[in-house]
């Protein structure tokens, strides 16, 4: 499915999107990807939040996943795949599907843009029923090297056509994913066997690497030092979830945000790393169905 969220020079900016569920069911939630990703993450917990009686909306950013990928050549360099930027998109793609009373849910980056668009001003802004923060990314830390590698000189080299083809048939750039996927898991005999094929297929569609270069240049918000003093305004009941073997964003911002957000619940799982929708997808449904049950019923 795909929603319209904005124009470049007159060609419609497309992000697309999958639902799943009932749409007349009392729980509807969004669900945000985190960086390099798509909306195939959520494929492995999707089906336990249907079973538990949830709509479940997921889309890709724009950039990633089978969304447009405009060269954004109409904003200043530091604004292009910016998280500000995706805000405003995620912001018209809501109002575009008239989405209201509903969860919002966000995998690292993805959890540092649902946080910016609950802390932000946001006119005619819906309302936001409960937050779920998985693994996180919405303090200073250090950034990865890979994407260090991909903001800096190394990254414009990937732009060049004749280099990507070269990177993609000799097989480093499944080797690089390869490697990332097992960075984010704690055990990576549980990476989905579909998981590594999806991603290489994406870098494969044209401009796949400009979009992810510009995220990783303009990764870091320039306010990102005194953000997190906004968190003590969220006043939706909010889920922390995170991995205890996360060696990606450490599981001492679980805390950080446990203390940090007022009505907060933070639920950590051992001999897990960054992503726990997709190494323990049951239990992480589980720990999300019984905390609704208990805080947004």
């Amino acid at each position: 499915m795909i929603a319209i969220v904005g124009h470049e020079a007159g060609v419609p900016i497309q992000m697309s999107y999958a639902v799943a569920g009932d749409r007349g069911a009392e729980t509807h939630i969004l669900l945000l990807h985190g960086l390099f990703d798509h909306r195939g993450t959520w494929s492995q917990l999707t089906p336990h939040l249907v079973a538990a009686g949830c709509h479940v909306i997921a889309p890709d950013l724009i950039g990633f996943g089978a969304s447009s990928r405009p060269a954004l050549m109409d904003r200043p360099p530091h604004e292009r795949y910016s998280i500000d930027t995706q805000v405003g998109f995620l912001r018209t793609f809501i109002e575009q599907l008239e989405l209201d009373d509903f969860v919002l849910m966000g995998n690292s980056f993805g959890g540092g843009l649902a946080l910016r668009m609950m802390c932000t001003p946001w006119p005619r802004a819906p309302t936001i029923r409960a937050l779920i923060l998985e693994c996180a990314a919405g303090h200073a830390q250090a950034i990865p090297p890979g994407v260090q590698l991909l903001a800096g000189w190394p990254g414009r080299l990937l732009l060049h056509p004749s280099i990507q083809a070269l990177l993609l048939a000799s097989g480093l750039f499944r080797w690089l994913t390869r490697r990332t996927l097992q960075l984010a898991f704690h055990d990576p005999r549980l990476i989905p066997p579909q998981t590594l094929d999806d991603a290489v297929d994406v870098l494969r569609l044209p401009g796949t690497l400009y979009a992810y270069r510009e995220s990783a240049r303009n990764l870091v918000p320039a306010d990102l030092g005194s953000f997190p003093e906004r968190f003590r305004q969220i006043d939706s009941p909010t889920l922390i979830i995170w991995g205890r073997e996360d060696r990606i964003v450490p599981p001492l911002f679980g805390l950080l945000f446990e203390e940090e957000i007022p009505a907060s619940t933070l639920h950590v799982f051992d001999e897990c790393g960054h992503a726990p929708h997709l190494e323990l997808p049951v239990e992480t449904a589980a720990v999300i169905r019984d905390w609704m049950r208990r805080r947004i019923a």
